[in-house]
């Protein structure tokens, strides 16, 4: 049926080369995500978050500015039409106010 003889060989076989190289290959699949989580219990990762935040800021920023200068083109556009009437009609535009 089973031959036991074998049993002895294979289990050392498993423990001499089976055991190490599952040793080495869980530490490198498994060391990262230790690192990460370690790292983000102690708090190492303020400096990402600080990062993070001041990326948003700029960004926030870039986006005001943006609407700013759409205004600004309306505005000229607006004023560029009402040229445009005032000469096509012989008369200056009206000032509002």
């Amino acid at each position: 049926m089973f031959d036991f003889e074998l049993l002895i060989p294979l289990t050392a076989i498993f423990f001499v080369i089976g055991v190490p190289v599952m040793a080495v290959a869980t530490h490198f699949v498994l060391r990262p995500m230790v690192r990460d989580m370690t790292g983000a219990i102690s708090g190492k990762n303020q400096d990402a978050a600080e990062d993070l935040a001041e990326r948003i800021g700029r960004i926030e920023q870039a986006i005001l500015d943006q609407g700013q200068q759409i205004d600004r083109l309306i505005e000229a556009e607006s004023f560029r039409r009402q040229l445009e009437a005032g000469r096509k009609a012989g008369s200056p535009p009206e000032l509002e106010g």
